[in-house]
């Protein structure tokens, strides 16, 4: 945080858009929204159609917040900053609603559904045959010792070969030790990717509900648990590393808590609660 006043109104507004962009609706569909936004408000923040779109995307993919170019955000008074969080909250209301939200968050969805592992189990013959393939080449090696100048390996030649031609008279033996090994080796293989493509589907279907609607509940949700708790009255100092200043919480157990808990600081007790109002209604709202 800065220490000047008019760096400090720039930092807050650039928070509470975050927060109540960012914040309440981190998710795809929030791209959209971006554009379909109307003109007078992303004039009132200071904020170009392009540099939105860039904070959303990067908030999106790096998983945390990116609220870049807010130039006259300082100019917004607190009152307006309420109003502008109700037009945001409306319009993202509509718009999640609508048959364009699902089929642009069906898509996003579909992009990020993972491929599963392709593995395709082994059958006792093709196990066999590679057994044989390795046999025979090892074989063709041993019979090459015999005219080893070598006398160690031309001497260790004979029973070496013998022992290779009872391991491959031995494949078709139902009992083959070696082939069974491998068989179980296999299927343990197998069960493995299975459970592996499992385990992804489940973190995917718990990250991209096919309902838009269960994962937009959750970010409202998440917000109010990550801003219930705010201090407002919590004290900061001025610090110093490598020749540059700001502010942190005199309170470590504070300076320890998220950026978003940060953020929500930062906005304000007025612009957050409007915040929170907003989406307390809004969950109401969901069946």
């Amino acid at each position: 945080m800065k220490t000047s006043v008019s760096k400090f109104l720039n930092i807050v507004l650039k928070s509470f858009l975050a927060i109540s962009v960012i914040g309440l609706f981190c998710f795809f569909a929030i791209a959209e929204i971006a554009k379909h936004m109307t003109e007078d408000v992303w004039k009132q923040l200071g904020l170009t159609p392009a540099d939105a779109d860039m904070n959303i995307k990067n908030s999106i993919l790096q998983g945390t917040l990116y609220y870049y170019g807010a130039k006259n955000a300082g100019n917004i008074i607190t009152g307006n900053r309420v109003a502008v969080i109700n037009d945001i909250v409306a319009y993202a209301k509509k718009y999640t609603n609508s048959a364009e939200f699902k089929i642009n968050y069906k898509k996003h969805r579909d992009q990020m559904k993972p491929k599963p592992y392709e593995y395709t189990p082994a059958t006792t013959e093709s196990i066999k045959a590679q057994e044989r393939q390795r046999l025979e080449i090892n074989l063709k090696a041993a019979e090459e010792g015999l005219n080893s100048p070598n006398p160690k390996i031309k001497s260790g030649a004979p029973s070496r070969i013998e022992n290779i031609k009872k391991e491959l008279a031995a494949l078709d033996d139902p009992n083959n030790k070696t082939i069974k090994r491998l068989i179980d080796d296999d299927k343990r293989m197998n069960e493995s990717v299975v459970s592996q493509n499992e385990e992804q589907l489940k973190k995917f279907e718990a990250r991209y509900p096919e309902d838009p609607q269960v994962l937009l509940k959750r970010r409202l949700e998440e917000m109010l648990n990550i801003t219930a708790d705010v201090d407002y009255a919590a004290e900061l100092r001025d610090t110093e590393w490598k020749g540059k200043k700001w502010k942190v919480f005199v309170n470590p157990v504070y300076e320890k808590k998220s950026k978003e808990w940060k953020l929500a600081f930062r906005a304000g007790k007025p612009a957050t609660d409007a915040v929170r109002a907003a989406a307390e209604k809004w969950l109401k709202e969901f069946k």
